[in-house]
């Protein structure tokens, strides 16, 4: 049987959680924010010189969701492909690749 490849997942945690508003809401959502990748080291070494602009990118994102957006298993899933596409806009834009697979959050608090 031949071998196939095996990629090794890379993760990034930010360090500190976001806290923004939510669209036309009194609540706020605080989360935090992880990342992975199957490409090599340099995709996470790009996160990590660019978190300042990903970091407003990804509140930028997380504001234009209402309450009733980020409920549920469904909801979670559309925060993260959302903020997977603009933390990939922002890399392609400043460093010609995205390359982020996946966003997680280690914690998420909708108070």
């Amino acid at each position: 049987m031949p071998e196939a490849p095996v990629f090794e997942t890379r993760y990034h945690e930010f360090p500190d959680p976001l806290t923004t508003n939510l669209k036309s809401s009194r609540r706020f959502l605080q989360i935090g924010v992880g990342v992975s990748t199957q490409y090599d080291e340099s995709v996470i070494a790009n996160v990590e010189t660019h978190a300042m602009a990903l970091r407003s990118d990804m509140l930028a994102v997380i504001s234009g969701f209402a309450e009733e957006d980020v409920e549920g298993t469904a909801g979670r899933e559309a925060l993260a492909e959302a903020l997977k596409t603009a933390i990939n806009t922002r890399l392609e834009a400043l460093e010609g690749f995205g390359g982020i697979e996946g966003v997680f959050f280690p914690s998420f608090v909708l108070q």
